[in-house]
């Protein structure tokens, strides 16, 4: 089985659960990254002499932007930024409604005091057994771009994490409802799913905005979310294209008094997907958009990103070599450009251990050293159950 379909099997249906009651009603299934990194060089501004950037020492490596997961060369191997454990239980009411709920323990986790974290909790109904509608409603995870709702199931894909350029917001997560319509086209092999969201999030005191950005405690509220995706899939290619529009507000709250950096601003999110799982070649594309422009406010956050990566297995072997390029369009210029040389070892049944190489070149013009270069080195025992 091809192991974006082990993740998608996750999700609603959880395809290997452990029945914990007599009537198969109540399922349990979960899943495991146990990752460590080290950073082994790193330079900012044509310096490799030791630097800060806000709270950490570096030579350092940024992979986890939602969680500020961030590897220090100082402290060497690092197994206390990305591991985490994920457990999903799935209560069947009857063959058209169910309940699911998903928490996930993370070793760093500022945003909620390393607490476990409730990702998933909704209501599945579908009009009937066969029907091509579901509808579900609840909290789940934002399906901005193509890996984003299974982002912590590092089992479904072939790197230790889909490239940090392109995925890392501060809000991943929306309270609200959402349809899904899935039907194959004609008497073809091509299937067509189209999903649609509305909702919204606030995350208090978030890690993106405190720890990264701002430095003093920062709230982030994606307000009014809408947004939908086509993909089409015939087993072979799968392509999916994704537009989002949301009000987004981020505002400091200091002795009473809340001073907004942007309140309720309009913004867009665009992306397109394409990949290929042909015979033994892989090949993983994803170019996205972001926008956020108001000049009357002097507001011009527009930000590109994509990765593409071209893989082949050689049985339990998937070496694989992938490109990521993250710009925004106005000054100062926020940018950076990364190669990754991963390979994947699926020794075992629903067990993969992964390495992974990162050279990160930090083409930002901040006045100030950002996160620099580095030359980063991952590795992660990745399972589900």
């Amino acid at each position: 089985m091809k192991k974006t379909l082990i993740a998608l099997a996750l999700m609603p249906a959880l395809a290997q659960a452990i029945d914990l009651d007599s009537s198969g009603s109540l399922k349990l299934t979960g899943f495991y990254n146990i990752t460590g990194a080290k950073v082994l060089s790193g330079a900012a501004q044509g310096d490799s002499s030791p630097w800060t950037y806000q709270q950490w020492n570096c030579p350092c490596s940024m992979q986890g932007w939602e969680y500020t997961s961030v590897y220090e060369k100082s402290k060497g191997w690092q197994f206390d930024q990305e591991s985490l454990l994920g457990l999903q239980l799935r209560k069947d009411f009857s063959p058209t409604l169910s309940t699911t709920v998903q928490v996930v323990a993370r070793t760093m986790n500022p945003n909620h005091g390393s607490r476990p974290t409730v990702d998933w909790a909704y209501v599945t109904w579908k009009p009937s057994e066969d029907s091509a509608w579901t509808f579900q409603a609840g909290r789940q995870r934002i399906p901005l771009y193509y890996y984003s709702d299974y982002l912590y199931i590092g089992y479904a894909y072939p790197w230790v994490r889909p490239a940090p350029d392109v995925y890392g917001w501060p809000i991943y997560a929306y309270d609200g409802a959402n349809a899904t319509y899935r039907t194959q086209l004609g008497q073809s092999n091509w299937a067509l799913t189209a999903h649609a969201w509305a909702g919204g999030f606030t995350q208090k005191n978030d890690a993106y905005d405190t720890r990264i950005y701002y430095t003093t405690p920062t709230n982030e509220s994606w307000k009014r979310i809408l947004g939908s995706y086509v993909a089409l899939n015939n087993g072979i290619v799968d392509v999916r294209v994704m537009m989002m529009h949301h009000n987004d507000s981020v505002w400091q709250d200091q002795n009473g008094v809340r001073t907004d950096i942007y309140a309720d601003q309009p913004t867009r999110i665009m992306g397109l997907s394409a990949n290929l799982d042909y015979k033994n070649w892989l090949v993983k594309s994803e170019l996205d958009r972001f926008e956020q422009v108001d000049a009357s406010k002097g507001i011009n956050n527009v930000y590109k990103y994509a990765l593409i990566g071209v893989g082949h297995s050689f049985g339990n072997w998937t070496p694989m070599y992938t490109f990521s390029r993250y710009r925004t369009v106005a000054e100062p210029i926020e940018g950076r450009n990364t190669q990754y040389v991963s390979l994947r070892w699926d020794f075992a049944k629903d067990v993969a251990l992964k390495v992974q190489y990162d050279v990160s070149k930090d083409r930002s013009q901040y006045a100030y050293k950002f996160f620099g270069d580095s030359k980063h080195m991952s590795v992660s025992l990745q399972g589900v159950f």
